[in-house]
């Protein structure tokens, strides 16, 4: 289903999430070609009404995890920090208005196209567990200027939960000047048709130093921190020629491996910048700042895949049109957010919690190790 593959998308990025892998495995061939039997422009419209939200949540709690105090490690000290982070969707990310998409071939089941002035809820990527309406993709016959009904399905359910975990491994090492810089990086990975692979590296810098007056007054710290993040996945899709269209399609087409290659990708791009002011008191630093996130977020369906249409010169027959790259769907976001956190230390062993307040908020914990 293709709501199995966009959570799969989501949640796939580190070998430390195969945990996930033993669900159920993905059927993302039903929704998606049927998708792309409406044309791609439908096709597109519908994906980034579902998937969106969760490709902007990807982004944001990417952007999140990356520090635990607001004081740089001194040069040479250097620690491993592997954490576990939850975004939260708000409500308004749970569904999405499918009369406001202005589908041209997509009507409802009575073959009245939708209404914008009528709203039809159906559920996103983050919505109920429940299908959404049935909806009728129409062609018209160049033979008797008749539109023609080509195929019905419902709208994707939702995945039943508004929360997507996301775990992730990082090195920090401490430079001069209360420099201190992280790196997360995972490299090319393979797991059936998932492959996946991530980098990312992060700047925080003590600015209490810089400023006159300040800089001598001990108990806190104050930092100011830059990072970014490049996730890239892709899930192998089969969507192939059915037997009700093998009398359409050319020799060729009907060749087993003639529509291999095909593939959701996701790109993600998170770039964040961060104030941060901490207090330490024994072995007990508290945290909190300013967080912005800013999110890009590509998701494609590449290869050709085969639709039924109507040729519009003699004899007007129906014909396997080799569709390429229906799906090409570009989703950005940014916000701002309060952050607020606390970092228990003891020795080389340091345990951490953070929460960010934003439209996505993220909830962050993990473990440390290290000399710093």
């Amino acid at each position: 289903m293709l709501k199995k593959t966009l959570q799969r998308f989501s949640f796939w990025a580190l070998p430390a999430l195969a945990f996930v892998l033993v669900s159920p495995a993905a059927q993302a061939q039903d929704e998606v070609g049927e998708f792309i039997r409406a044309g791609k422009e439908d096709a597109s419209k519908l994906v980034r009404a579902y998937a969106e939200p969760a490709g902007i949540a990807l982004g944001h709690n990417l952007n999140s995890g990356w520090f635990n105090s607001g004081q740089a490690m001194k040069p040479g000290r250097f620690d491993i920090r592997i954490y576990a982070s939850a975004v939260f969707a708000p409500d308004d990310a749970k569904t999405f208005d499918i009369s406001k998409l202005g589908l041209k071939q997509i009507r409802t089941s009575t073959g009245a196209p939708f209404d914008p002035n009528r709203p039809v809820l159906v559920p996103t990527v983050f919505g109920e567990d429940r299908e959404g309406p049935e909806l009728t993709v129409y062609t018209r016959n160049p033979l008797t200027n008749q539109e023609e009904e080509v195929v019905s399905f419902n709208s994707p359910p939702g995945a039943g939960y508004d929360v997507l975990p996301f775990p992730m491994a990082q090195v920090s090492i401490g430079l001069f000047k209360e420099t201190e810089v992280a790196v997360r990086f995972v490299p090319k990975t393979k797991a059936d048709d998932f492959e996946g692979s991530l980098w990312g590296v992060g700047v925080k810098h003590g600015l209490k130093q810089w400023i006159p007056g300040v800089a001598a007054i001990p108990g806190f710290d104050i930092t100011v921190f830059g990072g970014y993040t490049n996730l890239t996945s892709s899930y192998g899709l089969d969507v192939p020629l059915t037997e009700d269209n093998q009398m359409y399609a050319t020799q060729q087409q009907q060749s087993p491996t003639y529509y291999d290659g095909q593939a959701l990708e996701l790109k993600t791009k998170a770039w964040t910048t961060s104030l941060v002011v901490s207090k330490t008191v024994s072995v007990i630093t508290g945290y909190a700042g300013i967080r912005y996130s800013n999110v890009e977020t590509d998701l494609n369906a590449v290869g050709k895949y085969p639709v039924v249409a109507y040729r519009t010169t003699a004899p007007y027959a129906k014909y396997v049109d080799d569709v390429v790259d229906p799906i090409l769907v570009k989703m950005k976001d940014a916000q701002v957010g309060g952050t607020a956190g606390l970092r228990l230390k003891l020795a080389f062993f340091s345990i951490y919690g953070e929460y960010t307040f934003a439209k996505y908020s993220t909830a962050m914990a993990g473990i440390g190790l290290g000399w710093n």
